[in-house]
């Protein structure tokens, strides 16, 4: 048999799928820290604790941009999915943040992520901004509610605008079913939320009101 070739070629995908199997444990553990940081930096953002969130999403750009050059020229489909999931939980982080402190949303180009991640990413953001929202609520902070139920309608809105095929988007489609749900149950908390607190205040009016009528009388 003449089987010096496929012999040879043999050893060489062997070679290479070892190297690439050394990759993939290092880029699955790399993701996994990433977007360890990442929900690090978006519980620091609900706490309004935005240097330390700005640490973490410093660094997670940072390993992120890391990993990138690690897979450069990869064939493993598993590690390029696992670095779209760290780049979308990093984009959803940098959303948030700039949301809820009121900044400029960045670019797809400051988020240093796919365009395919920046929108999965603002996605995501949909129901985080709702968690501010309730937790604004509570507090009777009626002004940070609105404009997070304002930020999620926009998101929600810009993102239906794209229609292309699930090969380009991700699972765009599926998300944004889910996140209009969302968008809908929090219109109707903020109404609810608001109408409660204006008839607390005139209950609270009327009844001052009523006390000091009797003390005139």
């Amino acid at each position: 048999m003449k089987t010096k070739k496929f012999e040879q070629s043999m050893h060489r995908i062997k070679v290479m799928l070892e190297e690439e199997n050394k990759i993939r444990d290092s880029v699955l553990q790399q993701q996994r820290r990433i977007i360890r940081v990442c929900s690090e930096a978006i519980k620091s953002i609900h706490r309004k604790e935005f240097d330390i969130a700005d640490e973490k999403i410093a660094v997670a750009k940072k390993m992120l941009k890391e990993v990138l050059t690690m897979v450069k020229g990869s064939n493993s489909l598993e590690c390029w999915r696992g670095l779209n999931d760290a780049a979308q939980e990093l984009g959803e982080a940098i959303f948030i943040s700039s949301m809820i402190r009121n900044d400029e949303i960045p670019s797809v180009e400051e988020c240093q992520i796919s365009f395919t991640s920046y929108m999965l990413a603002a996605s995501d953001a949909i129901g985080e901004l709702r968690r501010f929202m309730m937790d604004s609520l509570r507090t009777n902070d009626f002004e940070n509610a609105q404009r997070a139920f304002e930020y999620m309608d926009y998101l929600y809105s810009e993102l239906m605008t794209i229609d292309y095929t699930k090969m380009l988007v991700g699972p765009l489609r599926s998300k944004l079913d889910a996140a209009r749900n969302l968008v809908n149950r929090t219109r109707s908390d903020l109404i609810n939320a608001k109408q409660a607190f204006e008839l607390k205040e005139s209950m609270l009016n009327l009844s001052d009101k009523l006390e000091k009528y009797k003390k005139k009388i």
